[in-house]
């Protein structure tokens, strides 16, 4: 289960974003040093590093060792970088999505069939942690459904599967936390969490698999309502589609 002090690293975040966001970085411009990072936001070194790698993974900035660290020129629409981070942003959340409907569906059958009764009660104990968070006011569900999809990965028994989804881990989160402002997705979240989880406990390999490949589906579908109608309340001006395209 995934800690709290494991999320510092969002300060880092939230600090470099709003910069883009407000023009203070623009698109090829270099950013602070590590060090310099770190006595800024006031968080250590190690956490600075941890938030920009999720910031690279995101595609807002790049990292050249020796060189420094540069806001990505990807980010070009330089009169409204808000709008630009956002777009990043959005493809970015839709290409992680992508990853975890062609691995989370196996990793579940995985489990169903190796996972200890051990790791079967630590699943379905971060199920109902996630609904107690739910439920509760000012609740902060994401540690333990990061921490449910985590347990899964472990119980599948798979040293390469879990290596290449810990490579991304950060990432990964980020996405969570920004599937949080759609509404009633972690309600169905809770939904099919108890149903994985009883799944597995029967060693059910089929219907875990199923159950986790409806999930990532509803969840891609909700995700994309989302973008959709955010897009159709806020369109992109004239000019910025005819650069884009």
């Amino acid at each position: 289960m995934i800690r709290r002090r494991g999320l510092r690293y969002e300060a880092v975040l939230d600090r470099v974003k709003s910069r883009i966001a407000d023009g203070t970085y623009l698109p090829g411009q270099r950013l602070p040093s590590v060090v310099a990072l770190a006595g800024e936001v006031g968080v250590g070194i190690s956490t600075v590093r941890e938030g920009l790698r999720v910031l690279e993974g995101l595609g807002l900035i790049r990292i050249q060792h020796g060189r420094g660290i540069f806001v990505s020129e990807e980010l070009r629409w330089r009169e409204n970088p808000a709008e630009a981070l956002t777009l990043t942003e959005d493809a970015t959340l839709l290409h992680i999505l992508e990853v975890r409907r062609l691995l989370e569906p196996e990793a579940a059958g995985l489990a169903a069939e190796r996972a200890s009764p051990e790791q079967v009660s630590a699943i379905m104990a971060a199920a109902k942690e996630q609904e107690r968070q739910i439920l509760t006011p000012g609740g902060d569900p994401v540690p333990a459904d990061f921490g449910f999809h985590s347990l899964l990965i472990e119980a599948a028994h798979n040293p390469v599967l879990s290596r290449m989804v810990s490579s991304i881990g950060e990432l990964l989160l980020d996405g969570r936390r920004r599937t949080t402002r759609i509404p009633s997705t972690y309600a169905k979240s809770i939904h099919y969490h108890y149903l994985i989880a009883h799944a597995i406990e029967l060693h059910d390999v089929r219907q875990a698999r199923s159950l986790m490949g409806e999930h990532m589906a509803d969840l891609t579908n909700d995700v994309l309502n989302y973008l959709t109608g955010r897009r159709a309340q806020h369109p992109a001006s004239p000019e910025r589609e005819s650069d884009a395209s």
